[in-house]
């Protein structure tokens, strides 16, 4: 018998593209109830992976449901003649009553409980909104969901940055508290090849035709 270094099987590839750029404030918590759009440069890089992407193996193409991720998702859909998929669980983690303002403003406004998150950014609730740790399990959820509904297959993900970096984390089994050293551009794409015992950073935060070696 042929001892082999590795067994081989195959994996079921998922591809994370993180949406365009818009022009809401990147000093700001993300609202929900804003929910911007695309700028224009947000659309470019939306167009970029669309191109970047046409003709590819993918079975299905999956969105968050917001407006940014949606309509990232169109320019892929477009390049890959697939329909978009809403998923719910994909979106950027709400952080509540605080959605929408800047650190300074929830000093200002909350100033208990921006104490409360400052000495445990984990575990932590905002008013209304949920933890780091209730974010990270709502993604996994939503990832695992479409990992078992394409079995060695190829999926494309339009999601957003935080949720990249809890995919990212829970795959390289880092400290939840280094997510935030995990750098990604907007239209950036990371793939992970999943098999049944884990899953494997192929890339991470390529830029199509224009990031630099």
């Amino acid at each position: 018998m042929v001892e082999k270094i590795r067994e081989k099987e195959e994996a079921t590839t998922l591809i994370f593209f993180r949406h365009g750029k818009t022009d809401f404030s990147e000093e700001r918590f993300y609202s929900r109830k804003d929910d911007p759009s695309l700028n224009g440069e947000g659309r470019l890089q939306a167009e970029n992976l669309g191109r970047w992407v046409k003709g590819g193996a993918f079975s299905a193409l999956y969105a968050s449901p917001l407006k940014r991720t949606m309509e990232t998702a169109t320019y892929l859909s477009g390049g890959l003649n697939l329909n978009v998929i809403p998923k719910t669980g994909l979106e950027e983690r709400t952080m509540g009553k605080w959605d929408g303002l800047s650190p300074d403003e929830v000093k200002e406004r909350f100033p208990g409980e921006f104490l409360k998150w400052k000495s445990d950014l984990l575990n932590f609730v905002p008013p209304e909104g949920e933890s780091w740790k209730e974010f990270a399990e709502r993604i996994i959820k939503a990832v695992d969901h479409i990992r078992s509904a394409h079995p060695a297959q190829r999926v494309g993900v339009v999601t957003h940055v935080g949720s990249i970096r809890v995919i990212v984390t829970k795959t390289l089994e880092m400290e939840a508290g280094h997510h935030k050293r995990i750098v990604l551009g907007y239209g950036s794409a990371t793939r992970i090849d999943y098999t049944s015992k884990w899953g494997n950073l192929y890339y991470l935060g390529v830029v199509p035709f224009t990031q630099a070696p």
